[in-house]
């Protein structure tokens, strides 16, 4: 009777009945393979709204591991007990927060998973509060700073990268000497160069709901010729995708740290930290003027790398005082 004085919500119940059986039935293990998860309804919507962007790959290969209900990107699954397949269509916020409780669980960072879903659910008209899924860095953002590879080691993984992809070479040497994160450096273009200065501009993130950073940055004299630059290069200075240079990188720490590997979530960010690391010894530990060229405040700087040591400022001393 009630259904009768409100035939608009039994309408909606109805369609929403329906869409979940038409999921139901068309879920098995075929709608994640070869291509065919691509082309399912909320999929090439969301992709629409990603198109051209550096993320949109490695995103969507996110949102299928939900789907799949396999916490692992690489190196085999590791699966949730109980529970199933998801069909994207009618993934909800709930599955999103019990999949991300689920990684927390099995001790994996989350803040990559978090933003793909962020992303997909909105694409699908649920709104997303932060205090539902957050889009905020881990607590221990910084934790992995500490990490240190020495030179010998850096210039061999940039060999083992140059002799399989030399893209993703040129993107790792860039990122190594100007600090630049992934989307800063895969969206990289001649169009922000300064070929009299021998300085590019980049977009890198900013906090949220603020427009991109844009940075000025240094390309040392011996990239400059590797990337064509003194040859008339134009446009994009990098040619490879964001999950096919992620899984060179995890590869070649693998082969080259593996003692270290497990230690780096963001596998293109390790470069990054290589920067801040040589150029603070390299500088006397200068945190300030690394911070300028890096891109972080001087505090993020010395929250993550610490502040010199009495050894450093005595080394500094010896080195400086009688140049004054």
């Amino acid at each position: 009777m009630w259904f009768k004085d409100n035939p608009d919500v039994l309408k909606q119940l109805e369609a929403e009945i329906t869409q979940d059986i038409e999921a139901y039935e068309g879920l098995n293990e075929v709608i994640f393979e070869n291509g065919n998860f691509h082309e399912l309804p909320s999929i090439k919507n969301w992709i629409r709204d990603l198109s051209g962007t550096s993320v949109m790959k490695t995103w969507i290969n996110y949102i299928k591991r939900v789907c799949m209900g396999n916490l692992r990107l690489q190196g085999g699954k590791v699966d949730i007990e109980n529970w199933g397949l998801r069909h994207p269509d009618v993934l909800s916020l709930d599955d999103a927060k019990e999949f991300i409780f689920q990684l927390r669980e099995h001790g994996y960072r989350t803040r990559e998973w978090r933003l793909a879903l962020r992303s997909f659910l909105a694409s699908k008209g649920i709104v997303v509060k932060s205090t539902d899924i957050s889009g905020e860095l881990e607590e221990d953002a910084g934790k992995y700073a500490h990490l240190f590879v020495g030179k010998p080691k850096i210039y061999a993984l940039l060999s083992y990268i140059k002799a399989r992809n030399y893209d993703a070479y040129l993107a790792c040497k860039f990122a190594y000497t100007t600090a630049s994160r992934l989307t800063a450096t895969l969206t990289a273009r001649t169009e922000w160069i300064n070929y009299a200065e021998k300085t590019i501009v980049v977009f890198e993130k900013s906090k949220r709901r603020k427009a991109k950073r844009r940075l000025r940055k240094h390309i040392r004299e011996d990239l400059w010729v590797e990337l064509g630059l003194h040859a008339g290069k134009k446009g994009s200075l990098f040619n490879i995708e964001a999950t096919e240079l992620n899984a060179l990188l995890r590869e070649a720490y693998d082969a080259i740290i593996p003692q270290l590997s497990k230690n780096i979530p963001m596998p293109f960010n390790f470069w990054r930290h290589m920067f801040a690391q040589h150029m603070l010894r390299a500088s006397g530990w200068n945190t300030q003027l690394v911070a300028s060229l890096g891109g972080w405040t001087t505090e993020a700087l010395e929250k993550y790398y610490g502040k010199p040591t009495q050894e450093v400022a005595d080394a500094f001393a010896r080195n400086v005082l009688p140049k004054i």
